[in-house]
């Protein structure tokens, strides 16, 4: 293999590649970065075979097509280091590589391409389409609720639901849900897929954020595909029955609480500077008189805060981890928010005043007597 390459678009697609290189494995192709060169154009791939990622045909100038596989901490350092505009790359029978640009020539041992774990073909029927910019946005305003431990697996990954017309994106992680949904045109066929956190985290750190670029989504029984300008990202799937979310949102309330967004959520970081030092840091919202007082106490001290509300109902008492409040908060991208509450036990449920696409359940904490 033999070919030329500009330094800078060789370097923005490792970045990109390089995230689903393996960090922890045995297997020494898995630390790899896969170069394939065709008359065609060049590609970069990487799979640990939990996810992969693999450029579409970039420019460059093929001198003799062939493939290596390549350690990608390593190649990567190299590209970085070359002093030129342009990389040169070639590769001898035994897989040996020679990287150079300008005067510096840089040697490193590669492994034959053929043995490099190719991604399965999936057949691309049932495609879902929608704009990345919206994609990233779903990712980041409902990611954060995906359980941490491996209790159960099942939720360490979002649900990906398309029924009655609307993809919904859920997460749940045993203390709260995080739901959004959008609306999709065209008939598609109705789905649900499960796609691990770590999989969307990176997916959506290579989504395009401007632009109206179309991501084209599909899936099998056991894998999801992404089809990114430029990139496609497939992911495993996790198996398992998802929680049936739509069966504990209640809509039977005694308390709607209304307040402006910024607010709230400064005197929630203002409480948690006392709570956030307690292992188990309650927050409690007192709710009477057209404001939320909020209240923390803690063996280093106690504060306090009054924030102005419009409320519908009856006064309450309700204490929360502060923490699930907050992030739902720096999510949502409204002036003014609603919680709908019925008794200090029962979960509440925190929306913008504007839209039903975004919705939070979050479970109380028991008020200290």
């Amino acid at each position: 293999m033999e070919l030329t390459i500009a330094k800078d678009i060789l370097i923005d697609y490792l970045n990109i590649v390089c995230r689903s290189v393996s960090s922890r494995t045995t297997l020494p192709i898995l630390e790899c970065v896969l170069l394939v060169a065709e008359l065609d154009g060049f590609t970069l791939a990487a799979n640990d075979l939990e996810m992969s990622i693999e450029t579409k045909k970039v420019g460059a100038e093929i001198t003799k097509p062939g493939n290596v596989a390549l350690d990608a901490k390593v190649f990567s350092d190299i590209v970085r280091k070359m002093p030129g505009d342009f990389v040169r790359i070639k590769t001898d029978k035994n897989n040996f590589t020679e990287c150079s640009s300008g005067r510096a020539v840089l040697n490193i041992s590669g492994l034959p391409g053929e043995e490099f774990p190719a991604a399965p073909s999936l057949e691309r029927t049932g495609v879902y389409t929608l704009k990345s910019k919206l994609l990233k946005e779903m990712i980041r305003q409902t990611i954060f609720s995906v359980a941490t431990d491996n209790t159960k697996p099942v939720l360490t990954g979002e649900l990906f639901q398309y029924v009655d017309g609307s993809l919904r994106l859920v997460a749940v992680d045993g203390f709260r849900i995080s739901y959004r949904q959008t609306a999709l045109e065209g008939e598609c066929e109705p789905t649900k897929a499960i796609i691990p956190a770590k999989a969307l985290t990176e997916l959506s750190r290579i989504l395009p954020t401007d632009g109206d670029d179309d991501v084209n989504i599909y899936f099998s029984d056991k894998r999801a595909v992404f089809e990114i300008p430029g990139f496609t990202f497939m992911s495993r799937l996790l198996e398992g029955e998802f929680i049936r979310y739509d069966q504990i949102y209640n809509e039977d309330f005694s308390t709607i609480v209304t307040t402006e967004r910024e607010p709230f959520l400064a005197g929630l970081e203002r409480a948690c500077l006392i709570a956030g030092v307690s292992k188990k840091p309650p927050v409690k919202l007192e709710i009477k008189d057209d404001s939320i007082i909020i209240t923390s106490n803690t063996e280093i001290g106690n504060s306090y805060d009054e924030i102005t509300c419009d409320i519908d109902g009856q006064d309450l008492e309700i204490a929360f981890n502060p923490r699930y409040l907050i992030e739902a908060l720096r999510v949502i991208e409204e002036e003014k928010v609603v919680l709908r509450l019925t008794t200090p036990l029962s979960p509440c449920i925190l929306r913008g005043v504007e839209s039903e696409e975004f919705k939070y359940l979050i479970l109380p904490l028991k008020l200290r007597s």
